[in-house]
Parts: structure tokens; sequence; C-alpha cells
């Protein structure tokens, strides 16, 4: 029994092999000076006592060795700890650092304080339950708005692959003083508005009840029709279509190519002009199908004061060359 609990300690920590060690080393020591003093012929007594003194001043050597290596030890370990500990609290601060910006940011910024901190509350209830494919496709989302607002921040042109619905839909809804519009019959209706074109669509639809509440909240709407093919000029369809605006409060005039033959035909083109700061553009593919509407191959809003501007003048030379509806 005595074995096998000797065994066990030795396996577990090694801590009697190495007092062991010191200890015979002790006896050897002492020993050996024990010897010699024997061999000088001095006296027992004295023999004894240096053979004690000097297996006493051995031990407490080894002691001391130990003690100083495991004393480095200890420092090290606490030297470590220390730059660990440093580490995470400088991790911490930069952390704390970077949201107390990005807040301060978000306090400066002209967009509503509220709507920007819902984004970053609402974001964290993308939890571990829901499904994988949710947590890609919000990432995709919050990328794509992120790159928007960069843009937008920007103030140049900010370009959308394909026919839009919510940029046109948000910026009439948030207008405040005017929209000037220019409608291309080609491509709003294809070859006629009441078969297919934009306004019997649920977007068209939903474009002419925006146009009406912004005429209610006191938005200037004007908008001029171009008829761009000869035989949509005699098409009843496009005096519905202009009808329906002047009943929710547009002001609608229509050009006629053929009297206004000295217009410039680059003035041509779908835009829209939201308070004289923001430009609305469409650009159309090929026109294949006389009976459908050409494809939308992407959509633009223009920032640029400058190409504002030249939009406006645009528009302006359109109205004063349309006549109003009879």
């Amino acid at each position: 029994m005595s074995d096998g609990s000797a065994g066990v300690r030795v396996g577990r920590g090694g801590r009697v092999p190495d007092v062991l060690r010191k200890v015979f080393l002790t006896l050897i020591t002492g020993g050996v000076a024990f010897a010699i003093t024997n061999v000088t012929n001095q006296e027992p007594a004295l023999a004894v006592t240096l053979s004690v003194l000097i297996g006493g001043v051995t031990l407490l050597v080894q002691f001391l060795i130990e003690f100083e290596n495991r004393l480095r030890d200890v420092q090290n370990g606490q030297v470590d700890q220390a730059k660990h500990i440093e580490q995470c609290v400088d991790e911490r601060f930069r952390a704390i650092s970077d949201a107390t910006e990005l807040f301060g940011l978000i306090e400066e910024s002209a967009i509503q304080t509220e709507l920007l901190s819902q984004v970053v509350r609402h974001s964290t209830r993308i939890g571990p339950a829901v499904p994988e494919l949710a947590h890609r496709f919000a990432h995709r989302e919050i990328a794509r708005v992120s790159e928007f607002l960069k843009d937008l921040g920007d103030g140049g042109e900010v370009t959308y692959d394909g026919e839009d619905r919510d940029w046109l839909l948000g910026l009439t809804c948030s207008a405040r003083d005017s929209i000037l519009a220019t409608s291309l019959t080609t491509v709003d209706g294809g070859r006629r508005f009441l078969d297919g074109g934009l306004w019997v669509t649920d977007l068209g639809q939903r474009y002419l009840d925006a146009q009406r509440e912004a005429v209610q909240r006191g938005v200037k709407v004007r908008r001029v029709f171009i008829p761009d093919r000869s035989d949509l000029t005699r098409d009843g369809a496009l005096d519905d279509v202009c009808r329906q605006h002047v009943a929710i409060g547009v002001d609608v005039r229509i050009l006629d190519l053929a009297v206004a033959s000295h217009l410039r035909r680059t003035s041509l083109f779908d835009f829209v002009i939201f308070d004289g700061v923001v430009s609305y553009e469409v650009t159309t593919g090929s026109w294949i199908d006389e009976n459908v509407r050409p494809i939308v191959v992407n959509t633009r809003l223009v920032l640029r004061s400058s190409r504002v501007d030249e939009r406006v003048g645009r528009f302006e030379e359109l109205w004063e060359a349309a006549v109003p509806l009879g």
C-alpha cells in the first residue's frame, strides 16, 4: 500500500523526487566534508559540525536557487499577464472610442437620430435563431443601403440597375416645393398608354397617388407629355392619361414635336426633378416591339448641382414650347 501511494504521489506532482534529490545532494556534500575533515585529522566534534554546516549551506543554496527560479517564473507570468490585460484594455477603449465617435456622428447627422438608432437596434434582433439565409440577405441589404448612403452623401450620382420603384415613390412623397417631370409616350406607355403602359400598372397607380398627396401638401407638380411618335398625338389614350393628372392637380402640357422642331433632340428623355435639387433619370434600351414599353436599363439619381440646374433649364425650355391640355 505504501509503495502504491508513493508511486501516485510521484506520478502526480513530481515533488517527492525533487525533495529526495536535494536531500541526497545535501547528504553527499556533508559526507564529503566529513571525510575531508577526518583525513586532515580534525577533532570529531569539529568534523561533524563542519559537515553539518556545509550540508546545511548546500541545502539552503538549493532552496534559494529554486526560489529564484520560481520568482523569475512568477515575474515573467505577471509581465505576460500585464501585457494581456493592457491589450484587452486598449481594445476595449478603442471599441468605446469608435462607438463614441459613431454616436457623435449620428447626433451630428442631418438624418433623424432615432431612425439611425433604430437601424442599429433592429439589426441586433437578427440572432442565431434566424435562418442563415436571412442572415446573408440582411447583410446584403445593409451593404446595399450603406453603399447607397455613401453615394448619396458624396453628392454626385447614384445608379440602380433596372427599373426603380422605391426611389421614385420615396422622392415624390418627400418633395416639399416642386416636381418637374417629362414623360415620353414610348417610354411610359409603349404603343398605347392604356395597353400595358406605366400608368395602369401598380407602380403607375401608386405614383399617381403619391403625386396627389404631394399636391395636397402644397407641392407644385408640372408634367410635360412628349408624344415622340406622330400617331400617338391622335391617340385618345394620351388624353385620358393627361386628364387623370389634371384631376389630381398636376399642371399638364403636351409637346408637339412637329411644331417644336427647334428643340434639341438631346432634351428628349425621361427625367423628374424634385425640389430643384435631385434629378431622377431613366435610361431605356432599344425599342424593339412597339406594343410594349422599352426595357429600362438603369435608373440614376443626379445630385450634382450643375447638372440638376441644366435639367431644370431643359424642362423650362420644353414647358415653354408645350401647349396646355385643350
